[in-house]
């Protein structure tokens, strides 16, 4: 996909796909939790490139669909776009790729995808994907690996935050960009469907930087390239798994395993125990009333 001249690819290694791609420095960074911190090392790939005559290439680890920090892959490809970057490259890290030596693995970086130069904070961590460290980036790339002091910023704190205490519109007009998140659709229990609330259940590997509640939130059917409006719940279910269970309005489809976005907007309380069906069918009726006063 191509806008304000920004390439971008999801690229998989075992594949063996060669991109047409122009020689470029690549920077490693957590780009999902892209703040200050970032933009600073955003700087100096610039620099480094204009010396170098490179181009300018973000290499985001990506080992999972689902999104746990501040930014999707949506928002990552428009905050490189505003840089001016003239690729970005998802990796995707896959548990095949265990088995493979540095060498296989720079190899396909340096050759299938033009990586000429790397550039890492000296304190990067992926956790998933342990093997991208400063080590393994020194030992293959040598002369060409240009590692960084790691830079602080302090507006990601200040955005976990305005999440944590659920200002998204204040967070949306600091960045610039709203908060959303990726998952696909998994298969619950059914009990909203036989109370006439049929959900879709998203299970969360990792706490998302909301609290638990229920929100009015918008959520985009990739498969169907339309979003629908939903009252979100946010809860934890009785296998201690955390769910953001959301009940779309006009809509009566399964989708099971299809990828949907969803852009919280407005927390409309917390969650409370209720005693029966017919108490839970009436707090469902005016969550969905709320959610629609506050998104139509």
């Amino acid at each position: 996909m191509m806008k304000n001249n920004t390439i971008t690819f999801f690229y998989n290694n075992m594949t063996m796909i060669m991109l047409h791609l122009e020689n470029s420095v690549g920077l490693i960074a957590d780009f999902e939790n892209w703040s200050e911190k970032e933009d600073k090392q955003i700087n100096n790939l610039k620099e480094i490139a204009r010396e170098s005559n490179l181009k300018t290439t973000l290499f985001v680890l990506s080992t999972r669909e689902m999104n746990f920090g501040l930014w999707n892959a949506e928002n990552i490809i428009e905050k490189a776009q505003n840089n001016e970057i003239d690729y970005v490259v998802f990796y995707q890290w896959n548990p095949m790729m265990d088995h493979m030596s540095d060498l296989d693995i720079y190899q396909n970086m340096q050759s299938f995808l033009n990586i000429k130069k790397v550039i890492i904070a000296n304190d990067f961590v992926n956790k998933e994907a342990l093997r991208f460290s400063c080590e393994f980036i020194s030992n293959n790339w040598k002369e060409n690996a240009i590692l960084i002091n790691s830079q602080e910023g302090n507006d990601l704190k200040e955005n976990l935050l305005l999440l944590n205490q659920s200002n998204f519109k204040e967070f949306e007009n600091k960045n610039k960009l709203a908060y959303k998140f990726n998952s696909r659709v998994n298969e619950g229990k059914k009990l909203g469907r036989t109370i006439g609330f049929p959900t879709i259940n998203l299970i969360t590997e990792e706490k998302l930087p909301l609290t638990y509640g229920v929100y009015a939130c918008y959520v985009y059917i990739d498969h169907l390239e339309k979003t629908f409006i939903g009252s979100g719940c946010y809860w934890t279910n009785e296998l201690n798994q955390d769910v953001f269970e959301i009940f779309l309005t006009d809509f009566d489809q399964e989708i099971y395993d299809w990828k949907v976005i969803v852009t919280p907007v407005e927390k409309l309380r917390d969650n409370v125990k209720v005693n029966s069906l017919d108490e839970l069918k009436e707090l469902l009726r005016k969550d969905i009333e709320n959610t629609l006063k506050v998104l139509k």
